[in-house]
């Protein structure tokens, strides 16, 4: 069945929508890779905070010491498992950037 100008027309159209919305997306996801580069170094410092200062903040804390734990909302970093939950987050987040880097490069799922 050949091809008619107006079906032709029509796909064209389509993947042109397409690709212009690829150009709309390709700033944010630049701007998601830098995001995700300066969470990657947040992560770093409270990593280091956790394993060589957490336990001696909490101890010092429950031992009286009159510091605010107010926060803006969030949990506060000394509450039990607050780091611990945002490293996993963390973790988690890295695995499907991964898989999905992982899928966009493998040739078998190429057209």
């Amino acid at each position: 069945m050949p091809l008619t100008p107006e079906q032709a027309q029509q796909r064209i159209d389509e993947i042109q929508a397409l690709y212009r919305r690829w150009l709309q997306l390709l700033p944010q996801l630049e701007a998601a890779q830098q995001q995700w580069r300066q969470a990657a170094q947040i992560m770093t410092e409270l990593d280091k905070f956790y394993a060589a200062e957490y336990m001696a903040y909490t101890n010092a804390v429950a031992d009286g010491l009159p510091v605010s734990l107010r926060t803006e909302g969030e949990y506060s970093v000394l509450s039990e498992d607050t780091l611990f939950d945002a490293f996993d987050d963390h973790y988690r987040l890295a695995w499907q950037w991964l898989r999905e880097a992982t899928a966009a490069l493998d040739p078998e799922n190429r057209a």
